[in-house]
């Protein structure tokens, strides 16, 4: 016996709205995607140093050489310290703001790159990697720097 056509008609009708709320659902989820977008942008305008991402280009605050002779100078004497105290201390003696983090993490790669090129020179070692930093150490090489005034002759 088939159902009566109430029956019928009322699941028809069941099933177009189950059709129009899936519909619905879709348009929610597009329109959300659209809003998510739209909150990023006015948050990219109405907030741009705190959103985009900042490098510091530290190029000219250090003299050739100058951090590796600072963080050989503060390695003296037996002393270990990792790659991130040392750049503290270039920070501390170049009067640069330690809190800025941008600047102090720019700092820290320039270290890390002078470092590796008093390394070579054995003027530092590597003693370890701890939690992810190297640890330094004074090298065994012993440099003399001597500065002439004037040319010197031959007698």
């Amino acid at each position: 016996m088939s159902e009566p056509l109430i029956v019928q008609t009322l699941k028809q009708k069941r099933a177009e709205i189950l059709g129009q709320i899936k519909a619905y659902e879709a348009q929610i989820a597009h329109a959300k995607h659209d809003l998510a977008h739209v909150n990023a942008t006015i948050e990219l305008f109405a907030a741009p140093e705190r959103q985009r991402a900042r490098y510091i280009v530290s190029h000219g605050f250090f003299k050739k050489g100058e951090i590796a002779e600072i963080c050989v100078h503060h390695l003296g004497d037996g002393v270990e310290m990792t790659t991130r105290e040392l750049a503290e201390r270039v920070m501390v003696e170049r009067d640069l703001e330690i809190t800025d983090t941008a600047l102090r993490n720019s700092v820290v790669f320039k270290v890390v790159q002078a470092l590796r090129h008093a390394k070579r020179r054995k003027l530092v070692r590597m003693v370890e990697k701890r939690q992810g930093m190297c640890v330094w150490r004074a090298g065994d090489a012993v440099t003399l720097r001597v500065v002439a005034s004037s040319p010197s002759r031959p007698d």
